[in-house]
């Protein structure tokens, strides 16, 4: 490899004990960090029997510090005297600083056609041998070159070396699924925007389920930065086709009341009795169930048709609990319909469009050069779960049929663990965790890749988890969340997760199939992003502003006056 002598210099010497994994340095002072990038020359033989010169590359993991000429017994006596040790003969400037360098690969001198690829060591490096330190711009050559990806996206720059700029494989990013996880504020949705940003570059469709409205920026900000993309901002109806009645049962289960089974017989019979109108919303459909459960009711209590209509053998309180516990449900639902519109009534220089049907208009939903972002913010887990089910089971159909209706898409689960709890979350009913789980095992072949992003890793199902082929982790202090990623991730080592608690905002390592290793990176932050809406609110100054309705005035009023009567009710003893 052809290098700049002034630019590639030299900053420390190989301690003896080398291997092919690893190598220890004595570096100069100030002269490198953790997480750079470093080299030194050697030599390994070729299976033709020659020896050729090569370069190694590392990257440092861990620098200590000794100062074999200070003792501690030295360092108490200043404590305990109180004592500058500029005051006295003992030696500053004898630091011994040691890194360890895990071995990247090496690139072979001689060959000009592959010049920065990186192959694995097969011979361990020289001790004694100078360690240089790269210039920015070779590093970063090498990293791409050796990545070979068709399709290379920026994410960030080298943390220990901002001019070090890092590309991730698109190609595996899309396909082979992906966690993203880290503490709350930690930066995983400035690297989810970096990653739309991206692909929308390469017109690649994106389905993003977004339960805190943290993707509108994209919506607020197309005609500017996105003129030849089309973003959909979509609010949720949750609708079935007859096959999909089961979803029924578990929306009683969990908003309504727990059924026995002559009331879930009933139930049976009465999803089988009506049929569920296309188009209609789920809400629409219960609505009529329990229009129709009162008319069942009715007639088995009349002499003239009870026996008519095939409900004779259930027991009115039966047919009761069933028709309440179905108001109930449809009250939730309502509700959570309410909840999600006022939050959208807030937006209201933004389109929001009800979501199509995933069966029959898929194209509406994944299109080429599509961003689709679904807010689900007011809704509960369940209900939520059901509308991702529906929503997924249908898109994943199309891309598994000949004609392929819809282009491959990548699907954004923002706050996972609501829709792919653990086991130990006894959430295993949620219609959600099924259909990812078949969509993360089947969809490489289909081209239905998904990102899992939750702050909670231990809470998420570890057969998805698992499946997870490359991952992207930010600052982690909880201890269960640590152990998690060291128990599930096959690419990232005990120097990453030791160095996770550490991380500041928007530092992630980047391990697995995007990367050639493990990397650590400094996200690039797109303010310009931003939901102008939200991420900015002074509750402060909100107080300080804040005027009671004239409701309630009244019921302050009200309760001062009632106040008032009840002190001087002044009442004889009994």
């Amino acid at each position: 490899m052809k290098k700049n002598s002034t630019e590639w210099i030299s900053i420390g010497t190989v301690l003896g004990d080398t291997n092919i994994d690893t190598f220890f340095f004595n570096l100069k002072n100030h002269k490198a960090k953790k997480g750079d990038i470093v080299t030194t020359e050697s030599k390994v033989p070729t299976e033709e029997g020659k020896v050729v010169p090569v370069t190694v590359w590392g990257k440092i993991t861990s620098i200590e510090s000794t100062n074999q000429f200070f003792p501690r017994e030295a360092a108490q006596e200043l404590t305990n005297s109180n004592i500058d040790i500029r005051d006295t003969i003992l030696p500053t400037t004898r630091d011994e600083l040691i890194c360890k360098v895990l071995i990247l690969g090496y690139t072979n001198n001689l060959d000009i056609n592959n010049i920065n690829r990186l192959l694995p060591l097969n011979y361990p490096v020289r001790p004694a041998a100078n360690v240089k330190y790269p210039a920015s711009e070779e590093v970063q050559k090498m990293l791409i070159t050796s990545l070979n990806s068709k399709h290379p996206i920026f994410i960030g720059s080298l943390l220990a070396r901002a001019a070090v700029k890092i590309r991730v494989d698109a190609d595996n990013l899309v396909s082979r699924h992906f966690l993203i996880t880290g503490m709350s504020g930690s930066g995983k949705t400035v690297f989810v925007r970096r990653l739309i940003a991206e692909m929308l570059k390469l017109l690649f469709p994106c389905l993003v389920l977004d339960i805190h409205g943290d993707y509108l920026g994209f919506v607020q900000k197309q005609k500017k930065f996105f003129p030849n993309n089309k973003i959909k901002l979509f609010y949720p109806k949750l609708s079935v086709n007859s096959e999909d009645k089961e979803i029924i049962y578990t929306l009683i289960q969990k908003l309504g009341k727990s059924l026995t089974d002559p009331q879930n017989d009933y139930l049976n019979t009465l999803l089988e009795r009506i049929d569920y109108e296309n188009g209609a919303s789920i809400v629409e459909y219960i609505n009529l169930l329990v229009a129709r459960s009162r008319d069942f009711i009715t007639e088995r209590n009349s002499n003239t048709k009870g026996r008519s209509n095939g409900f004779s053998h259930f027991k009115a309180s039966t047919m009761y609990v069933v028709t309440r516990s179905l108001r109930e449900v449809s009250k939730k639902l309502v509700k959570m319909e309410q909840t999600n519109f006022k939050h959208r009534n807030k937006m209201k220089n933004l389109n929001f469009e009800e979501l199509p049907d995933p069966v029959s208009e898929p194209e509406k939903i994944i299109s080429k050069g599509q961003l689709s972002i679904l807010y689900l913010k007011g809704y509960e887990s369940l209900p939520a779960s059901a509308i991702v089910s529906i929503l997924l089971e249908a898109l994943f159909s199309h891309r598994q049929e000949i004609q392929e209706e819809i282009p491959p898409f990548l699907t954004i689960i923002e706050e996972a663990h609501n829709f792919i709890p653990s086991r130990a979350e006894n959430k295993d009913n949620l219609p959600s965790v099924d259909t990812i789980r078949r969509l993360i095992s089947e969809g490489r072949k289909f081209g239905t890749g998904i990102a899992i992003v939750s702050q909670q890793p231990n809470r998420l199902d570890s057969t998805i988890v698992a499946q997870c082929n490359s991952q992207i982790f930010f600052r982690i202090k909880n201890q269960s969340n640590q152990r998690f990623v060291r128990e599930t991730s096959e690419y990232a080592d005990k120097d990453d997760t030791n160095q996770l608690p550490n991380l500041a905002n928007g530092q992630a390592i980047i391990c697995g199939q995007i990367v050639n290793f493990s990397l650590p990176v400094q996200i690039q932050f797109d303010e310009h992003l931003l939901n102008d809406d939200i991420g900015n609110e002074d509750f402060i100054s909100t107080v300080d502003k804040w005027n009671d309705k004239e409701s309630v005035k009244q019921r302050k009023k009200f309760a001062k006056a009632f106040s008032n009567i009840s002190d001087n009710d002044i009442r004889r003893p009994h």
